[in-house]
């Protein structure tokens, strides 16, 4: 258990976190429909009767599923859970609903494809974390009971709390909880990572008559508890991690052909985390905008200058004093320190190492890490506009995808 004691509000908040959601899921989705299923009634309350007694508390209850954990989010305790089959039945089919819908927005399709190719389709990274299609209609209730009775389990479980309520009393107000729910560690399933995939490869996804296309390229790089996660994350800043970065500055301040651009490193811990730079253009200069940003990426270790550094510390800096404000953000810190095994002066320890970094120390994490070389291209736009064009980006002709990500035969 984790906790900031904090009196500014009469309020309380704090996030149970179980460690696997979607890593733990036989049947893609099955940890992301039982959260959206958590609330929807008890073995003793229908949907309308829990959400009356909740409110009568004036709290609320929420639950959660990423590719690495669950996450019950409450200010008051929510207990025996049993789903109805008619609220299974309708988030069933309102899941099935926005995966169709998902595939006609250019920017999931970008993001579900490319991380399919850069992770593989059976592992817990490179599929949807709402599940497929052909999982979610062969879902069944059981399969929700199955993956509840076999993994929500307090072993390995962390209790992080911020608000008005100092460590004894919110100690003693859990202490029935573990007398109650007990259960044995889960043990974590192994997945194959597979051989790095090949870079300099454009993949293509055809939406007709789009006007925009969007644009997906990055890597693998490393685990969020390799000790470079954290540099490569301060050297990110001055390419895509923010409105003053290169990329945003580039792309729209300058070339005006879009409303955002920027690149960032994902947080995964069991496996390698995502570089990704992204941006959706005008289908007119997509090409253009693949060239500059190649040209930002490649050229970025050798254009990262002594300004660089010193405007990348003084952001970070600058952003981590305010950055704890508010309830929400010190509960994700604790989210953070609990699953990464972090100490609990992370963000003291994280500013040291930024402080320490030379320009040299950038230039070599970027260089490292960045190769252009390496990245997967993922274009989603017109194929009768872009088909030719992308040709002439050099690097082929592109590999033709469906919007599941899957190739074209």
């Amino acid at each position: 258990m984790l906790g900031v004691e904090d009196s500014e509000l009469p309020l309380v908040t704090f996030n149970l976190v179980l460690p696997g959601g979607g890593w733990l899921d036989k049947r893609p989705g099955t940890a992301s429909l039982l959260a959206e299923l958590f609330t929807q009634g008890t073995a003793n309350r229908t949907p309308a009767e829990l959400e009356e007694a909740i409110g009568l508390l004036g709290a609320s209850v929420s639950a959660s599923a990423t590719a690495e954990a669950f996450t019950i989010s409450v200010d008051t305790l929510a207990r025996n859970l049993e789903a109805t089959s008619v609220e299974f039945e309708r988030l069933r089919s309102a899941t099935e609903a926005s995966i169709v819908a998902a595939e006609g927005d250019a920017g999931s399709v970008a993001s579900n494809a490319w991380r399919r190719l850069v992770y593989g389709p059976d592992h817990p990274f490179g599929r949807p974390s709402a599940g497929t299609r052909e999982a979610i209609a062969a879902m069944t209730l059981d399969d929700l009971k199955d993956w509840y009775a076999s993994n929500m389990t307090p072993a390995g479980a962390h209790l992080q709390v911020v608000g008005a309520v100092d460590r004894e009393r919110f100690a003693e107000a859990l202490a029935g909880l573990s007398k109650r729910w007990t259960g044995d560690p889960v043990a974590m399933p192994q997945y194959e990572l597979g051989p790095r995939p090949q870079g300099q490869t454009v993949y293509f996804v055809d939406i007709p008559g789009a006007k925009q296309s969007v644009i997906n390229v990055g890597k693998r790089v490393v685990p969020a508890t390799d000790p470079d996660w954290v540099r490569l994350n301060y050297a990110n800043q001055r390419l895509g991690g923010g409105s003053s970065a290169r990329l945003f500055q580039l792309l729209r301040i300058e070339k005006g052909y879009t409303y955002g651009a920027g690149s960032y490193v994902g947080e995964n811990t069991r496996d390698p985390s995502p570089w990704l730079a992204y941006t959706s253009v005008r289908a007119n200069v997509t090409l253009e905008s693949m060239e500059l940003m190649r040209e930002q990426i490649s050229d970025y270790a050798s254009t990262f200058l002594d300004d660089d550094a010193s405007v990348t510390k003084n952001q970070v800096i600058k952003r981590n004093a305010r950055a704890y404000e508010t309830p929400a953000s010190k509960i994700g810190l604790l989210d953070r320190i609990a699953l990464q095994g972090l100490p609990h002066d992370i963000v003291e320890k994280e500013t040291a190492v930024l402080q320490s970094m030379s320009t040299e120390d950038f230039r070599e994490v970027i260089a490292e890490y960045l190769d252009e070389s390496q990245m997967l291209w993922v274009i989603v736009g017109d194929g009768a506009t872009q088909r030719e064009r992308i040709e002439d980006f050099g690097y082929g002709e592109a590999i033709e995808l469906d919007r599941q990500g899957a190739p074209l035969m």
